[in-house]
C-alpha cells in the first residue's frame, strides 16, 4: 500500500483536496482508500473508512481529563499514537493500492510532535509514503508570505522525511497569470530573491532573502504542482507523482 499524507496550514484546503483525490482515483478506478487522522474535526467533506474518531475523540479527551479546547486537541493527538500499531492494521486490512491519509487542521500536531511523527512512521513501515505539503496561493501571492510557506514546507520535509510535493491550492481563486507567476518564483531562487527585494525593507528584507539563499543552498528541489479541488486542476498530476515514487523511480528510492 502506498500512503499520501496531505500536509499544510490550517485552511490550507487538505480535507476538500483529500476528498477531492480519492474521488478522482475512485472515478479512473484505482483501489483507494481515504483516512482521517484528526480526532477534533466535526465536519469532513468525505466519509472515511478509517476514523481516528473511533479510537479518541476531542470531547472525550476534554471531559475525562477536564482540559481545554486546545489541551484536549494535544492529548487526543498522544492518545492516537499509541494505537499507531491498531490503526496501521485497519488500514492494511483494506488491502487498498493507496492510502490518502488527512492529517490535522493544525499542522503542528503532526509534524512537530513526536506523536505525528511516530504515525506516520509506523503507517509507512514496510511500504512507501509522498506528503503533498499545501499552500493557499492566495496566501503565497506576496513574496515574503511565499519565503515563509517554503521554509515551512521544508521544515515539514525534513521533520517527516518523506518525499515531497508542493501543492499551490484553491488555484481556481486566481488568475493563470497569477499562478504561472508563482510558480515561476518557486523555481526561479534568483526571481524570488529579486521579488522580496522590491517588497520588502530594512530587516524583514535582509531575513527572507537570507532564507531564499538558504534554500538555494541547501537544494530545494522539490515539485510544483498547482491544484483547484473545485476544478479537479491538478488531481492527475499528483496521481502521475504518486505512481513514479511508489514504482521507486531513482530520485526517490532512498527515502524508503
Amino acid at each position: 500500500m502506498f500512503y499520501i499524507f496531505l500536509l499544510g496550514p490550517a485552511g490550507s484546503g487538505k480535507s476538500t483536496l483529500a476528498a477531492a483525490l480519492y474521488d478522482w482515483l475512485l472515478s479512473n478506478d484505482i483501489d483507494t482508500i481515504i483516512v482521517n487522522l484528526d480526532p477534533g474535526v466535526d465536519w469532513l467533506p468525505y466519509k472515511p473508512d478509517v476514523d481516528a474518531r473511533d479510537y479518541v475523540t476531542v470531547e472525550d479527551v476534554m471531559e475525562k481529563y477536564n482540559l481545554g479546547p486546545n489541551g484536549a486537541i494535544i492529548a487526543a493527538t498522544d492518545l492516537l499514537a499509541v494505537d499507531a500499531e491498531k490503526i496501521k492494521d485497519e488500514i492494511e486490512s483494506l488491502k487498498a493500492d493507496y492510502a490518502i491519509v488527512d492529517t490535522p487542521g493544525q499542522l503542528e500536531l503532526f509534524a512537530f510532535r513526536s506523536a505525528g511523527e511516530h504515525l506516520s512512521k509506523t503507517l509507512v513501515s514496510g511500504g512507501g509514503a509522498l506528503s503533498l505539503f499545501l499552500v493557499d496561493i492566495v496566501f503565497a501571492s506576496k513574496p515574503s508570505s511565499l519565503v515563509s510557506m517554503l521554509l515551512l514546507s521544508y521544515s515539514v520535509r525534513f521533520r517527516l522525511l518523506l518525499p515531497q510535493v508542493l501543492v499551490l491550492s484553491k488555484c481556481d481563486m486566481v488568475d493563470e497569470r497569477t499562478v504561472d507567476y508563482i510558480v515561476h518564483l518557486i523555481e526561479n531562487p534568483a526571481e524570488l530573491l529579486n521579488a522580496i527585494s522590491n517588497e520588502l525593507k530594512g530587516m524583514y528584507r535582509q531575513l527572507s532573502e537570507s532564507i531564499c539563499r538558504l534554500l538555494d543552498d541547501i537544494g530545494y528541489d522539490i515539485e510544483v504542482v498547482p491544484t483547484s479541488a473545485v476544478k479537479g486542476k491538478g488531481l492527475d498530476i499528483l496521481y502521475s507523482i504518486a505512481q513514479r515514487i511508489s514504482a521507486g523511480g531513482e530520485d526517490y528510492v532512498t527515502y524508503y
